[in-house]
Parts: C-alpha cells; structure tokens; sequence
C-alpha cells in the first residue's frame, strides 16, 4: 500500500507542475497580447504620422513649385527686355 501512495504522491506532483506551467504560459500568452496591442497602436500613431507627414511634404512642394513659377515669370519678361 505504501507503494500505492508513492505513486500517488508521484502523480500529484506531476499534475502540480503540470498545473503550474500551464498558469505561467497563460500568464506569459496574456503578456505577449497586451505587448502585441501596444505595439500594434505604436505602429499606428506612426503610419498616422507619416501621413500627416506626407500630406505637409507634398503642400510644401506645391508651394515651392509655385514661387518658382511666380520668381520664373517675374524674371523671364526682363530676360526678353534685355535681349531686345
């Protein structure tokens, strides 16, 4: 019977480990979402950025382009004058 018991005792550990790994994995699993859904809206704001930083890059070139335009005008009719 003590035999019986040791096997017990034997089957109980085994089933406590069991037990708690499977704890620490769900504890580990919940840490990973919760990192995964921070990163996940980090990657956001910065996609969100990098638009915003888009839109401004492209306004400033359409700016750019027409005062090149407007300095261009201004300076091709005195370019004509010139010549003649």
């Amino acid at each position: 019977m003590g035999r019986e018991m040791d096997k017990f005792a034997v089957l109980e550990e085994r089933i406590n480990r069991l037990v708690d790994a499977y704890c620490a994995l769900r504890d580990e699993k919940e840490s990973l979402r919760d990192r995964l859904a921070e990163r996940e809206s980090e990657i956001q704001k910065l996609k969100d950025k990098l638009s915003h930083f888009s839109r401004e890059r492209e306004l400033a070139r359409e700016k750019v382009e027409g005062l090149l335009s407007r300095v261009d005008r201004l300076i091709s009719p005195q370019a004509g004058m010139a010549k003649g």
